[in-house]
């Protein structure tokens, strides 16, 4: 049975939870599950008559640190040569499917984090999710100001709509980002707001951060 992207997009109006009828959902789901150590929710971000966007809430009962030591000795989601289990696992999702389905946010639960990945262009997530993950880790003596303070919730990147009194120069004004490293929001255990990291220049920066609801 092919998928019916129309009756999917009827169903889902009334679910937003609805992802059942996409081809190989399931298995998407249980082999994620599989290379990461964790139980996976899915949700439908929006839909369109062509497109598919996804949530992902992958839940791992380990800390940040130990996150890091298992993803950098291949043990965590490192064991798809070429690329993240998550890519090629997707990559086989559209395979089966009559429409681009790509993930709109992943966030990662851990028991002392969480990491909230925005898409920024298609397929963005899944392409670079392991170079996030390598960034993270590589700037974490930064983000911890020292290992001073522990961050509880990372948001990679923010949006030029999150930002209130920032401080760009005048031709970085208007610029949705185009990757990963260039700022990131971080909420940390000693600060009560949120705090702007400059990926490039490995330090935080004055300015006011507003984090959208949706």
């Amino acid at each position: 049975m092919s998928f019916n992207i129309d009756d999917f997009i009827k169903k889902s109006l009334i679910n937003l939870d609805y992802t059942k009828e996409i081809i190989g959902i399931d298995e998407f789901r249980k082999s994620l599950e599989f290379h990461y150590f964790s139980n996976i929710k899915l949700k439908r971000k929006s839909c369109t008559l062509n497109s598919v966007h996804l949530v992902l809430e992958v839940n791992c009962n380990i800390e940040l640190l130990e996150l890091f030591t298992n993803f950098n000795t291949g043990r965590w989601g490192t064991s798809i040569k070429n690329g993240s289990p998550l890519q090629y696992n997707l990559e086989i999702l559209n395979s089966r499917n009559n429409c681009n389905i790509d993930i709109e946010e992943l966030t990662i639960f851990l028991n002392d984090t969480s990491i909230v990945i925005k898409r920024i262009y298609n397929n963005s997530i899944a392409s670079q999710f392991n170079d996030i993950l390598k960034q993270i880790a590589c700037n974490y003596i930064f983000l911890t100001k020292g290992l001073t303070q522990k961050p509880y919730e990372i948001f990679v990147p923010i949006f030029e709509d999150s930002l209130d009194n920032f401080e760009l120069e005048d031709n970085q004004s208007n610029i949705l980002p185009k990757s990963y490293s260039e700022y990131w929001g971080i909420y940390l255990d000693k600060e009560d707001e949120a705090s702007i990291f400059d990926v490039q220049r490995n330090t935080y920066v004055t300015g006011n951060l507003e984090f959208l609801s949706e």
